[in-house]
């Protein structure tokens, strides 16, 4: 039964409907045993109450339970962007795509954001021809 209900939460926060899901965890704190479930809840706090410290802390605590979890560090990246954070976010959604180079999510809002690479070469500047080759070679390759 919980199970359902923490699912049936989760849908409704992937589909952006973060009333109805904050309404279905509020109902019997179903999400405090699930860190999945925790960072959706606070993904619905964050954008319903705009209580972006509590979100964090919460989002911080379900990535403690599961540091391996993608999913958490794609709702922690989008709660820091809710909060006017970018570079914070980017973190959050590298950190992510560590454990899963090919989650959907976190790759749509890094594409979003468009975030460069560090140049190929650190001590040339980014302009340097010989940077611009070897970032489409390794941009090709990657």
């Amino acid at each position: 039964m919980e199970i359902e209900v923490v699912e049936k939460g989760i849908g409704f926060a992937r589909d952006e409907k973060f009333r109805e899901a904050l309404s279905v965890f509020d109902e019997d704190l179903c999400f405090t045993q699930h860190p999945t479930a925790m960072s959706y809840y606070a993904v619905c706090l964050a954008n319903v109450e705009g209580n972006y410290d509590k979100a964090i802390s919460l989002c911080l605590m379900a990535a403690e339970k599961e540091f391996y979890n993608p999913e958490i560090y794609f709702n922690l990246g989008r709660i820091f962007l809710l909060n006017g954070q970018k570079s914070v976010a980017v973190r959050a959604f590298r950190k992510g795509l560590k454990f899963d180079n090919c989650h959907l999510g976190l790759l749509k809002e890094m594409r979003r954001l468009g975030v460069r690479r560090r140049p190929v070469v650190a001590f040339l500047q980014r302009q340097n021809p010989v940077n611009r080759l070897l970032g489409r070679l390794v941009g090709r390759i990657a």
